[in-house]
């Protein structure tokens, strides 16, 4: 007897079904070792690398955006490396990842090295010169280079915000947390056992004090639509877990979009790179705002390589629990948030959707009125500002991070200096 697949038993579905995900599996692994034979031994770890610091990177091309951010932060403080004369190249980066690497090739002039091996993970961890090594993400396979003791291993994150991922016990695994300001130590030092100031260095957000240039697209936009107030809805993602599901765009976002055009406001639609990797009706609502905004002459989708210049172009931003809506802090510019909708997203209590104006899914509130409520709320933003992110004049977040930096250098240093001595 043939039957047809609504008709196998269940065993002989489950059956299928898995041995279709070990060929595909099996396949995907073919491509990546094809990948990898076809990399120059460039990408190899060298024998005459002198990296005195690194960043480790082991995710994908969908989270490379991570590592993306920080890079001309690194490159500040490897013109200090060089100008205190460490080496020609002290700064290297090490992934694990081929499409990563080659990807990088193509967008930083700094050393990029890979492995997806321990073989070559050993080469660039035990090197003699290495101190200290940056993580941008709370990736679990962080953990397999943070068993090398020698260098001293720094946690960077990729934003700062009050997403559960901040407070993870995970942090206690690295030499040293470098936060955003104040509320972030707070925040880790009443949340962790055992975690104390001294390992925690305040560096803001370096990335802000990056000179910024306003894409072309964006100013032939502003040629043809010059009035009206502009907004920067920038939703996030929707999470891999309910306790991580701060997105909200497939609920809200295209009121929130319909409300703030019909009001007159001009639009910068920007959503998260990750949307809809988890969820398909994520992937589906940005379609829809998109298509809404592209068709409406007041409204602008963003597809520029980082969150910079709408600092500066925008007047108000309406933004969930990311990154961007600490960032735009910084700005000193009304803020409006959306709180999400998931009930079991951690919300941390007094943070930042308690202290602004924010979108409530419990409640009918307009995100027109709440900008309005937002404006009326002047110095709020400045307040927040020092509170998350401490000194944000020109060049001074940056400059904390490379004394944090040289100051993790200096100690990781000495206590090689003692140790071998012994």
């Amino acid at each position: 007897m043939t039957f047809l697949p609504a008709e196998l038993p269940h065993t002989a579905v489950r059956g299928a079904s898995f041995a279709q995900s070990v060929a595909k599996l099996a396949a995907q692994r073919l491509r990546e070792r094809v990948r990898e034979s076809r990399l120059s031994d460039d990408f190899n770890p060298q024998d005459d690398d002198e990296f005195v610091v690194a960043a480790y990177f082991a995710g994908d091309l969908s989270s490379v955006y991570q590592l993306e951010q920080w890079l001309w932060p690194f490159e500040q403080l490897e013109s200090r490396l060089q100008e205190l004369g460490y080496s020609d190249r002290p700064f290297g980066i090490i992934v694990r990842n081929s499409l990563v690497a080659k990807h990088l090739k193509g967008v930083t002039s700094f050393p990029v090295r890979f492995s997806r091996l321990t073989k070559g993970l050993d080469e660039f961890m035990q090197s003699s010169t290495l101190r200290a090594v940056f993580y941008v993400n709370q990736g679990t396979s962080n953990f397999q280079a943070l068993r090398y003791p020698e260098p001293a291993h720094v946690h960077l994150s990729h934003g700062e915000s009050e997403k559960i991922s901040m407070i993870s016990n995970q942090l206690k695994g690295y030499d040293y947390v470098f936060t955003a300001g104040q509320a972030a130590r707070e925040r880790i030092a009443q949340t962790l056992y055992g975690m104390g100031d001294e390992r925690m260095f305040d560096v803001g957000r370096p990335q802000l004090d990056r000179p910024r240039s306003v894409p072309p697209e964006w100013k032939e936009f502003v040629a043809k639509n010059p009035d009206g107030k502009a907004v920067f809805y920038a939703p996030t993602w929707e999470g891999d877990s309910p306790s991580m599901a701060y997105g909200t765009i497939a609920y809200n976002g295209v009121e929130i979009v319909n409300s703030l055009l019909e009001a007159g406001y001009r639009v910068i639609f920007r959503p998260h790179p990750r949307t809809g990797v988890m969820r398909h009706e994520f992937e589906k609502a940005v379609e829809d705002v998109a298509e809404i905004v592209e068709s409406d002459p007041r409204g602008f989708l963003d597809e520029s390589p980082d969150v910079s210049w709408q600092l500066d172009e925008a007047d108000v931003a309406v933004v969930e629990m990311t990154s961007v809506a600490f960032d735009w802090l910084a700005s000193g510019k009304p803020l409006v948030m959306v709180k999400p909708h998931e009930p079991d997203a951690e919300v941390l209590e007094g943070g930042l959707l308690d202290r602004c104006p924010a979108v409530d899914p419990k409640t009918s509130d307009d995100v027109v009125d709440l900008i309005d409520a937002a404006v009326a709320s002047s110095g709020l933003a400045a307040e927040l500002a020092q509170l998350y992110l401490g000194d944000t004049a020109a060049g001074e977040q940056t400059e904390r991070f490379i004394r944090s930096s040289e100051r993790v250098i200096r100690n990781r240093s000495e206590e090689r200096r003692l140790k071998h001595a012994e």
